[in-house]
């Protein structure tokens, strides 16, 4: 296709080339788009599939004749049904949780405002080699606003790491230190491994622990409790991300327009082209 006498190639929209590239800027916010739209219908697919539930689990009690439980109100079948939902949605959540094809996002708390309890680890490192940056975790909705961390467009929104050595990304080869430091992760932060078998086999005789396959994985299974609690503290961070994408788009479609009128404004002020007669 040739090029119109502005320079712009046949098929393009406005000004903008059909072949321009795509800005990591551009791709993450319709990557974090998509990921809020996915979490959002799987959530109200869990939501129906608790009141079929609820609803199957009422039928059946009232076809075999048992009677309600002392939590349970007699009464109409719908009513029945809405004041059983919450506790089968809370245990459809839990057991989704532990679902890999999750998006997986920290939590919403300012990382800037976390202390650090853990050991020294610049004298760790030439024990450990940072063994910890080889550990998987998800970032949250400040690190990804930041778009200084990398995370792993495949699986939304975990830590970036190299391929050849599982190691993240932002972790130097060469004496392992952190190459963002200042902007490192909330989990980064506040992680302690000097009870983490992952890591060592005994921290106080600086023995690092046996390299293993599902080393990178999570320590401990975690219980009930803890789920109902990821669920909880999951709900808050997809809602805090939603909050923070409309925030940046906001933002962007300001500076959009402040720069649109400045330029219709320069563009009324300039002298006229000098003609040649």
């Amino acid at each position: 296709m040739k090029d119109d006498e502005h320079g712009v190639p046949a098929g393009s929209v406005g000004t903008a080339r059909h072949d321009a590239p795509v800005t990591r800027d551009e791709l993450e916010r319709a990557l974090r788009r998509a990921a809020l739209a996915t979490e959002g219908v799987r959530d109200d697919v869990i939501q129906l599939a608790a009141q079929v539930v609820a609803l199957v689990e009422e039928l059946t009690r009232r076809l075999d004749g048992v009677p309600p439980g002392p939590t349970v109100t007699p009464g109409t079948l719908e009513a029945a049904v809405d004041e059983a939902t919450p506790a089968v949605l809370e245990r459809i959540r839990v057991r989704d949780e532990g679902s890999s094809a999750r998006v997986l996002i920290g939590d919403a708390e300012d990382k800037y405002r976390t202390t650090a309890d853990g050991p020294d680890c610049t004298a760790l490192l030439p024990i450990c080699q940072a063994r910890c940056c080889t550990l998987h975790f998800a970032l949250s909705s400040q690190d990804l606003d930041e778009g200084v961390i990398r995370w792993d467009y495949g699986k939304p929104y975990l830590i970036r790491q190299r391929p050849d050595d599982g190691y993240c990304v932002h972790n130097a080869p060469e004496g392992r230190g952190c190459t963002v430091y200042h902007h490192r992760p909330r989990p980064c932060r506040q992680y302690d491994c000097r009870g983490d078998a992952r890591i060592w086999a005994d921290f106080d005789r600086r023995e690092v622990a046996a390299p293993s396959p599902y080393a990178r994985r999570e320590g401990s299974t975690p219980t009930e409790l803890d789920l109902i609690e990821r669920v909880r503290a999951r709900q808050v961070a997809l809602a805090m991300e939603g909050f923070a994408i409309g925030t940046r788009e906001a933002e962007r479609a300001r500076q959009a327009a402040a720069q649109a009128r400045a330029e219709a404004a320069a563009h009324v002020g300039a002298p006229p082209a000098a003609r040649d007669d």
